[in-house]
């Protein structure tokens, strides 16, 4: 059995937007909190933005007394091999709605980060070479980080629970 910090049990417990991704965004706090120490500040439905209706960010957090708004996704094909061209299409659709969620959020957030899970080095090191040929504009002020966990299927086929 897994024990969560504080901060990823709330993030485990209450509501989301929608979607599969609720236990990425559980692990990815996590991870945060474990290797930087970071602080659960607001879940995504506690997150304010004006205007409404856009992209919107999963988390913010504290990270050595910087408040960071942290967007969280993975990189995986069901079928077929995972190409460049999915990372592209991938890395693109997040670092926009990073951009927009950070220009129409109301919280103060000093950065954002992506946080990209992924189930392989080949798929993480996909990601990465996209990621540096990207242009400055779309990477904008946006950390990203690459994790690969090779032994964690059930992240990537949308169960709710680790085994």
């Amino acid at each position: 059995m897994m024990h969560f910090s504080i901060g990823a049990d709330k993030l485990l417990n209450v509501p989301n937007a929608g979607g599969s991704s609720v236990l990425s965004e559980v692990l990815s706090f996590e991870l945060l909190h474990k290797c930087f120490r970071a602080s659960l500040l607001k879940t995504e439905m506690e997150v304010e933005y004006f205007p409404e209706g856009g992209s919107i960010t999963d988390y913010v957090c504290d990270v050595f007394g910087q408040k960071v708004g942290v967007s969280v996704t993975r990189a995986m094909k069901y079928r077929g091999q995972y190409t460049r061209h999915d990372a592209l299409h991938l890395l693109n659709k997040k670092l926009t709605g990073v951009i927009q969620s950070s220009r129409n959020t109301l919280e103060g957030w000093s950065k954002q980060i992506l946080h990209v899970w992924t189930p392989s080095s080949r798929i993480s090191n996909t990601v990465t070479k996209v990621y540096k040929k990207l242009p400055c504009a779309v990477r904008h002020n946006t950390v990203v980080v690459v994790t690969t966990t090779d032994k964690s299927e059930f992240m990537f086929n949308n169960q709710m629970k680790p085994p």
